[in-house]
């Protein structure tokens, strides 16, 4: 038996009388509760007649989509950073549209989707433009469950015709980038010790194989440097956009070091309980057993969710993206981003930073370096303190910048030139070439309200001192740093020497990376050649700024 509902012709159809712009209003009153613009949500309302559902399509061509992009998610940073004809009502529509495909796909856990990667791409750029709306969708794609099973089934394909070693390829790149960009406290502290030792094992080779896996967005040397990161294209605002993918070893090493920080040292009782007990027992330098408890509570690893007591505070959150956001984004043919300094926030470095690097055994990492197999298990590693109070000071016209020698011995001296002497105090740094062949003077920063970045304050290059304060350095030796910010790309490189000229056993060290949105400085640190230290030897370092978490 079978039922037909007929419908007669003369009953009025109310919802032909509402004009589309009330069908905008009550869609976007249905959706707004909502975690994310789910189709679903309004459905009934997309089906109730001719013209709702014209009104609704996703080919409508009206506003009503990009009124719930409004709604839904973050625009400010798009405001920075794109044309004001980009972002019309067209192109909004678009990317709800684009943001929707790639949120499903994260849902349905569609690790094998054709399209996956640029889904990842299209929710990593709304992480970096994320003030707080963008967050909603992405949790409620379920993103944190997803990259474990990526992880597990997919992070290692391809590593027998690689001899072992896991690929840095558009799909591990973002998915390791995302997982720690979707790091939180809560997170860290709910994850079994096993979990946190199965992760570590993935993010290892990323982290400590430097030789593989470049920590940076181009050669490390060359201080005018272009882009030459891999690239996958996406559509953004309703074009094809050109998305410059980040090194994996970053996140890599911030993910490690976040979970191999709650394995704390061991307090050994035998040491002198402070440094007041140590003097009087005649113990002139070495660590007290209140100095290892100081590095198990504040060494740690910021994550990307928390809070931050600086000067950027009372700015949109995604701030703090910005350079990220430039490095991905901002086009690697617009040579005037790669003469100015975009990629750095100021008043990031100075202050003081605590942190560890991890180090493999030198023997174990040679080995690593004469085999073309990856080691499995993975070697053993020590980890160690690092305290650094850095300062930041600016080079303003009309003083020149200092010289740029593109050479390998200018690197490895900071990117600072040859023999040049220098002179610090609290009114700045004074710098002289050798033979008189420069005087320039850069000082400390100059506050404004608008600057977002150092470009917009009239600087001219950046150099970054740093000094490891008394009571650390009697614990954990004592050094002082140098160097430059590269412009292309907001690479930091100093050279550290030890603050005793005396201690040459202490070496020289070149520390390169960058500051992560969550105001990590992250990256990788060599001795520069020594009879003590081999120069190709590099251990993985995390720095994080102490600052008054909100």
């Amino acid at each position: 038996m079978s039922f037909h509902l007929r419908l007669h012709t003369s009953m009025p159809a109310i919802s032909f009388r509402i004009p589309p712009i009330s069908i905008h209003g009550i869609t976007l009153l249905t959706v707004r509760d909502t975690p994310c613009i789910a189709r679903s949500s309004f459905r009934p309302l997309h089906l109730t007649c001719d013209m709702s559902h014209a009104t609704l399509s996703l080919d409508a061509g009206t506003p009503c989509y990009s009124m719930m992009f409004l709604d839904k998610f973050d625009i400010s940073s798009p405001r920075r950073h794109l044309p004001q004809d980009r972002l019309n009502f067209q192109n909004m529509e678009e990317e709800v549209k684009q943001r929707y495909i790639a949120l499903q796909i994260i849902r349905k856990r569609d690790i094998w989707h054709p399209k996956l990667a640029e889904a990842l791409a299209t929710i990593y750029v709304m992480v970096l433009e994320d003030d707080g709306r963008n967050w909603e969708p992405i949790n409620w794609a379920g993103l944190s469950s997803f990259i474990p099973i990526f992880m597990r089934e997919r992070l290692l394909e391809g590593v027998s015709n690689n001899h072992g070693w896991p690929l840095e390829n558009e799909l591990n790149t973002l998915v390791i980038a995302l997982f720690w960009l979707m790091s939180s406290q809560d997170r860290l502290d709910q994850e079994t010790d096993e979990f946190r030792k199965e992760i570590m094992t993935y993010l290892a080779p990323f982290a400590f194989a430097g030789f593989r896996y470049p920590c940076f967005t181009s050669p490390e040397d060359i201080f005018l440097a272009s882009d030459s990161s891999s690239r996958i294209t996406l559509s953004y605002f309703g074009q094809p956009t050109t998305l410059s993918l980040p090194p994996i070893a970053p996140f890599a090493t911030l993910s490690y070091f976040a979970r191999i920080e709650y394995f704390h040292f061991r307090v050994p009782p035998e040491l002198p309980l402070n440094r007041q007990d140590a003097i009087i027992k005649g113990v002139l330098c070495g660590p007290t057993r209140d100095d290892i408890v100081d590095f198990n509570a504040r060494c740690a690893t910021r994550v990307a969710g928390s809070g931050y007591g600086d000067p950027f505070d009372g700015l949109p959150e995604s701030r703090r993206h910005d350079p990220d956001w430039r490095r991905s984004l901002s086009s690697s043919d617009s040579a005037w981003l790669h003469s100015r300094l975009v990629y750095y926030i100021p008043g990031t470095f100075s202050g003081r930073w605590q942190g560890s690097f991890i180090a493999l055994y030198q023997e174990d990492y040679r080995s690593m370096l004469c085999s073309a197999e990856a080691p499995s298990p993975f070697p053993s590693s020590g980890r160690f303190p690092l305290y650094v109070k850095f300062r930041e000071l600016y080079c303003y016209s009309p003083s020149i910048p200092l010289p740029v020698a593109e050479d390998e011995i200018s690197f490895f001296n900071g990117f600072l030139p040859l023999g040049c002497q220098w002179r610090e105090d609290e009114s700045g740094i004074e710098f002289v070439g050798l033979n008189n062949s420069f005087k320039t003077h850069y000082i400390p920063l100059r506050r404004s309200r608008d600057a977002s970045d150092v470009s917009n304050m009239g600087a001219l290059d950046v150099i970054i001192t740093g000094i490891t304060e008394a009571p650390y350095a009697a614990a954990w030796n004592g050094y002082k740093y140098i160097g430059r910010i590269r412009p292309s790309d907001g690479l930091v490189v100093l050279l550290r020497e030890p603050l005793d000229p005396q201690r040459v056993d202490l070496g020289r060290a070149l520390f390169r990376g960058y500051v992560i949105s969550s105001r990590n400085f992250v990256g990788r640190w060599r001795h520069i050649a020594s009879a003590e230290q081999p120069a190709e030897w590099e251990s993985i370092f995390s720095l994080c700024k102490e600052v008054k978490l909100l």
